[in-house]
């Protein structure tokens, strides 16, 4: 029970389990050796920080009920999604534990290797509920309870209905549960799930099953045509390995018998086509369109599955053969693309409006006669593949001629400047979720996360990974004082991992330019967490007078309404902190207290800067950062501008018949001066070292020294 429980609490049910309260019915459940309870008790999916690291998917009978089902059709049925969702997530390299209840249902539980935020948990739980139909995603995504693994179900008139009984034996279960999932785990079922979660993302138009086309529509393209009839590019997605593919709701669907027939043996004679292509190409259509993709269809070529496959390709060289496949597989997903968008495109046009899929998908380049799109928005590109040349006769190339990089590599090479400031963004996302370096930066931490956004801005401005932006510049942005910037700034490139890195420090009229640094501690995390999206502003100048806390609650609020402590939780912030802020927002209008919580209030920012005399303060701050600059650039120009003073006058006694010794000489032999012609000899005096070590004499050969005079404080050093 302690490795899914992501709280050691449990809850109890005072009513047999037809609910489960907080607050007295609750205890603290044992990490080492835990006690099963005597009533029916649930256990928590998050951590306080709204965090777990298991996704427990509840498949419910009654929803299989609600189908107009039988009890034991929704039974099977419920065995059969749960037995799928297992199947899945084996086939995406993980694995995962099923735990059957007395009624029929089951619970499907997958470990992470690593704490997931809610939201990304409940996103994929709902993707999950596109494609099975009697999963609850009420324990993801509403109450975070759910009833653990051998705990009682329910209690009627004083008898027990039954347990959670696992599927498998507890040692087994136990070897699965501490053998979590790892990032490519996660990863391969968000690609499994694409289509899912393009109808969770997309338009009301792709959310209806079947329309495959709208959900193609609304991704990410990296290859396609453009319609003739409505002048809208169709794109296609790429799977991992770059081929284009073509997800579908529920997952890929079994071929008709004819065409897996054809698969198996190749005989395309008995169907009365004209040649083998015609049939290869009807083949890799159907396959296409039941949402293979071309690795599933290699594997099972390899394996002797589908033998007949390589019979249709006619050729006798390996090489020959995986390239002809790999530009048929193209042409056949591209065209039943195509088919699948003029069916639609007259009867149900795709609204203009439509929120796109987040670009997760890699994208590349088409030759010219394929006639792919290629807009300005270099937000779609994962993976800059355009940037590799193309070598003829590679064999680690795609179908379009060019090298596609691992992950890995693309998070050193291949990004351009866009996706470096998306993919900081998420390390800062995590560094704010990170409670030892949160720890370090102490009670600077929320100074330093509107400092971390001002970068955030500053690197979109200036469209660069590595912004010049001086201090006073981001004072501007973030409403702190220029030297509170600096200091900032110090404190966060010396860390040991940093966020920041000073790449070439500020000279004449240049700022110092800071590089923004993935830390090695959040490189695997960047990797596979979803980038975090949208608009960054800066910081209103009302907030340069509330402060940096009501700043962050202020960006935490919304229409919804929320309560305090999950307002706090949200913004990782106190709650005695976020209660003040609360009640300083509402003072000015800024926050509303309604009775399910907190929202945003509707009066402007700019009616409360004017109130607070922020908008007078800040003109007043660029007025002196603008007078700072006068008098640093004339100073710089002064420097440019040729020197005026006049030469200093040359003694006549040092002229260029002087003689100067060619040697240094031995300050403490007789006649060491004898060759200088000097008529007296210069007092013994004690040489001064210089900086690399040599000494330097405190008189000039040829001349008496001036006389010093005795420090009365030392009267003993003078002999």
């Amino acid at each position: 029970m302690p490795l899914v429980a992501q709280r050691l609490r449990i809850r109890l049910s005072p009513d047999g389990g037809k609910s489960f309260p907080d607050g007295k019915h609750s205890r603290p459940l044992s990490a080492h050796r835990p006690r099963q309870p005597s009533a029916p008790s649930t256990i928590a999916l998050y951590t306080d920080e709204s965090e777990g690291r298991v996704l427990a998917a509840d498949f419910d009978v009654s929803a299989a009920l609600g189908q107009g089902l039988s009890h034991e059709d929704a039974v099977a049925l419920v065995a059969w999604e749960a037995a799928q969702l297992v199947e899945l997530v084996e086939r995406c390299g993980g694995r995962a534990v099923t735990v059957r209840s007395p009624s029929g249902g089951r619970h499907v539980w997958v470990r992470w290797q690593r704490l997931m935020p809610r939201r990304e948990l409940a996103r994929l739980t709902r993707a999950l509920a596109v494609r099975f139909t009697t999963l609850d995603i009420k324990p993801m995504c509403r109450s975070g309870q759910i009833r653990p693994p051998g705990a009682l179900h329910k209690t009627v008139a004083g008898e027990i209905t039954g347990y959670m009984l696992l599927t498998v034996p507890v040692e087994e279960a136990e070897q699965i549960l501490r053998r979590p999932c790892g990032h490519s785990v996660w990863a391969r079922l968000h690609q499994e799930l694409t289509a899912e979660l393009a109808a969770l993302d997309g338009s009301p138009a792709s959310q209806s099953a079947g329309n495959d086309a709208a959900v193609t529509a609304s991704m990410p393209g990296a290859s396609g045509r453009t319609c003739p009839r409505c002048d809208q590019d169709v794109d296609v997605p790429l799977d991992d390995d770059g081929h284009p593919w073509l997800p579908r709701h529920g997952g890929p669907r079994p071929l008709s018998p004819g065409m897996e027939a054809l698969a198996r043996h190749g005989d395309w004679e008995r169907l009365g086509v004209r040649s083998a292509s015609e049939a290869r190409l009807g083949l890799l259509n159907s396959m296409a369109a039941a949402g293979l993709r071309h690795g599933d269809v290699v594997a099972r070529m390899r394996s002797g599955e589908w033998a007949g496959v390589e019979r249709l390709l006619e050729s006798r060289l390996v090489s020959h053969r995986a390239r002809r496949l790999r530009w048929d597989w193209w042409k056949a997903v591209v065209d039943t693309a195509m088919h699948r968008h003029a069916r639609s495109c007259n009867t149900s046009p795709i609204n203009p409006s439509t929120t796109p899929l987040p670009k997760t998908l890699a994208s590349a380049s088409l030759p010219e006669n394929v006639g792919c799109s290629t807009g300005a928005d270099r937000s779609g590109l994962l993976y800059k593949v355009d940037s590799f040349i193309t070598v003829a006769g590679q064999h680690n190339v795609n179908v379009w001629g060019l090298a596609t990089p691992t992950p890995e590599e693309a998070d050193e090479r291949v990004l351009d400047c866009w996706q470096e400031i998306l993919r900081w963004r998420t390390c800062v996302w995590v560094a704010e979720r990170d409670p030892e370096r949160v720890a370090r930066w102490g009670r600077a931490a929320p100074a330093i996360r509107l400092l971390l956004r001002g970068m955030i801005v500053a690197a979109r401005m200036s469209g660069s990974a590595t912004p010049a932006f001086g201090v006073r510049s981001l004072s501007e942005l973030v409403g702190l004082d220029y030297t509170t910037i600096a200091r900032h700034l110090r404190f966060l490139r010396q860390e040991d991992d940093p966020l920041i890195v000073l790449e070439e420090a500020g000279r004449g009229k240049e700022a110092d330019r800071y590089r923004l640094v993935v830390p090695a501690v959040y490189r695997s995390q960047a990797r596979w967490i979803r980038w975090r999206g949208g608009h960054i502003d800066i910081l209103h100048p009302a907030f340069h007078e509330l402060g940096a806390v009501a700043a962050l609650v202020f960006e935490t609020l919304s229409s919804w309404e929320t309560g305090s402590s999950e307002v706090a939780r949200a913004a990782l912030l106190s709650r005695s902190a976020t209660v003040e802020a609360l009640r300083l927002l509402a003072s000015y209008g800024l926050a509303v207290r309604e009775s399910g919580g907190w929202v945003r209030g509707g009066r402007p920012l700019k009616d409360v800067a004017v109130e607070l005399g922020a908008d007078a303060e800040l003109a007043d701050r660029r007025r002196l950062y603008r007078e700072h600059r006068r008098i640093w650039h004339e100073l710089i120009d002064s420097w440019e501008q040729p020197s005026s003073r006049t030469a200093r006058p040359v003694d006549a006694t040092y002229g260029q018949d002087a003689p100067w010794p060619s040697a240094p000489a031995d300050y403490g032999q007789e006649g060491a001066y004898d060759d200088v012609g000097a008529t007296e000899r210069p007092e013994r005096v004690m040489p001064r070292p210089l900086r690399d070590g040599r000494a330097w004499p405190e008189t000039i050969p040829g001349r008496r020294a001036a006389p010093m005079e005795q420090l009365e404080l030392f009267p003993a050093l003078a002999s």
